[in-house]
């Protein structure tokens, strides 16, 4: 019996030591939270202050201006001075801010002054001469009466086969302009606009057959005048080496 509880005890005392020591090691996971310092009485000085370059300091205004965005041509303090516009009324825009005044510059026409003393006025002199004769003075009557009515003598043009002109596209200048004979007139009764050729000339004459670039809204009549340049008017020998133009019309 003595035995017994004898062994109770140690397994309790050994139970309360296991205890003590997990509690003592799960105590050493905690710590105390450091003291804080007293907040002083005087403010922290920033670190960073912003400051207006209103005149104290000179270095600060320089700075200011060399780095200033402002465009020049807008108007500034340094520039221009700028007034303050007046507030408008309720309701109105800012074309009513200014009332249109209508007048003349001048009230009496001084004719003796405005004119050396040789001009006649109707007939009068200048310090004679009323306003109403510097209106009708010298006056050319209908003007245009029978504008339009009369016939002009119109010169009848000498009877041509067509007009070759050829200008050098490197310099754009006329190298050549030369009526046609009547013999050179295509065979159509067809009426046909100015047409337009390029044409490439070397030392040995025409590179490549000419080249319509503006038609004459007739088929057979570019057909004739192609042909008609370069065998009859013999372009490629009369031009030097270089590109031209041609253009050839009635």
């Amino acid at each position: 019996m003595v035995t017994t509880s004898d062994g109770n005890r140690r397994r309790w005392a050994a139970a309360a030591g296991g205890a003590l020591v997990a509690l003592a090691l799960l105590l050493m996971l905690f710590r105390a939270p450091e003291p804080v310092p007293s907040p002083s009485t005087a403010p922290p000085r920033p670190v960073v202050r912003l400051m207006r370059p209103d005149g104290t300091n000179a270095a600060l205004d320089e700075e200011t201006v060399m780095h200033d965005t402002t465009p020049l041509f807008l108007p500034t303090g340094r520039n221009a001075t700028v007034k303050d516009l007046p507030r408008r009324e309720p309701g109105k825009t800012f074309l009513d801010k200014e009332t249109l005044k209508l007048g003349f510059a001048g009230t009496d026409l001084n004719l003796a002054k405005d004119l050396p003393p040789v001009v006649t006025l109707n007939g009068k002199p200048p310090g004679k001469a009323a306003p109403v004769d510097a209106l009708t003075a010298d006056a050319p009557g209908q003007m245009f009466l029978g504008f339009g009515r009369t016939d002009e003598p119109a010169v009848a043009s000498e009877p041509r086969g067509g007009f070759v002109e050829i200008v050098a596209t490197a310099t754009g200048r006329r190298v050549l302009a030369e009526a046609l004979p009547v013999t050179a007139r295509p065979a159509t009764d067809k009426p046909w606009q100015p047409m337009e050729f390029f044409a490439a000339i070397d030392a040995a004459g025409l590179v490549r057959p000419l080249v319509v670039t503006e038609g004459s809204r007739v088929e057979e009549v570019d057909v004739y005048f192609r042909n008609f340049l370069v065998r009859t008017f013999r372009v490629g020998e009369r031009l030097p080496p270089g590109f031209y133009r041609i253009v050839v019309g009635p």
